[in-house]
């Protein structure tokens, strides 16, 4: 085997593992409900490229998440141009890879329609770093206040913009977008948002939301408490994986 032939089949083992996780947590945010209809998508970076890979566009073919697999995973460049799979990328595939553009840090992104976080752009109030969940999200989660499909690199961007240096960001009327480093992370972090706005919202209705201290949020996002806010959930969120019971 020479070196360009090595170089490649360790390219193809490394996207296979990426696409085998990537259809895992599509499978379990299905089985979460934290996408309606099973309408969303999540993408991750392929390291050492400009390549992203993204769901394909299965709900032509009159599916949903629930059965996604690694056939259903797509190869984009980071302007969005189709690489290799076997269907076109969803269309708001511009959601992901704007993002990757501007923040080197990230590595998984999801678009997904969670309907309590959704609801706090309807309503134009920022959801708040509450429970202790939440302080991953501090300040507080912008909103986009644009509700069209993100199809195309210039509202790529605005989403991108809206993001800054945070974690996610609700798009007013049409869900939300999501970041982390790792697909698993991201999987977590889209759970962890919805769990957030919906304890936000029912504190609301006993009286003042207070968000957790900036003491507080500073040590959710340094050093072991980081490692464990993601280490120790992540097996409750994998158990929600119907493949699991194969």
């Amino acid at each position: 085997m020479n070196q360009l032939t090595s170089l490649h089949a360790g390219y193809e083992t490394q996207v296979l593992v990426l696409k085998k996780r990537l259809a895992k947590v599509h499978r379990i945010i299905t089985a979460g409900g934290v996408w309606p209809l099973t309408k969303g998508h999540v993408s991750c970076r392929v390291p050492g490229t400009d390549h992203v890979l993204i769901l394909g566009h299965i709900h032509s073919e009159g599916r949903n998440l629930a059965s996604t697999d690694v056939d259903d995973i797509v190869t984009v460049d980071i302007e969005g141009n189709f690489i290799e799979g076997r269907i076109e990328a969803v269309d708001e595939r511009y959601a992901h890879t704007e993002v990757y553009k501007t923040r080197p840090d990230v590595h998984a992104v999801v678009h997904a329609h969670p309907p309590i976080a959704t609801a706090f752009g309807i309503a134009g109030v920022n959801i708040l770093p509450v429970g202790n969940r939440g302080g991953i999200f501090a300040p507080h989660v912008p909103i986009l206040s644009f509700d069209k499909q993100i199809d195309t690199p210039e509202r790529g961007r605005m989403v991108a913009e809206a993001i800054g240096t945070g974690r996610a960001v609700v798009l007013k009327n049409h869900g939300v977008v999501v970041t982390s480093d790792t697909i698993e992370n991201v999987c977590i972090t889209v759970f962890a948002l919805e769990e957030t706005a919906e304890l936000h919202w029912r504190a609301a209705q006993l009286g003042k939301v207070e968000p957790i201290t900036n003491a507080e949020v500073r040590s959710v996002l340094t050093g072991a408490r980081y490692e464990e806010y993601f280490s120790h959930v992540w097996g409750h969120y994998e158990a929600l994986d119907p493949w699991n019971k194969r």
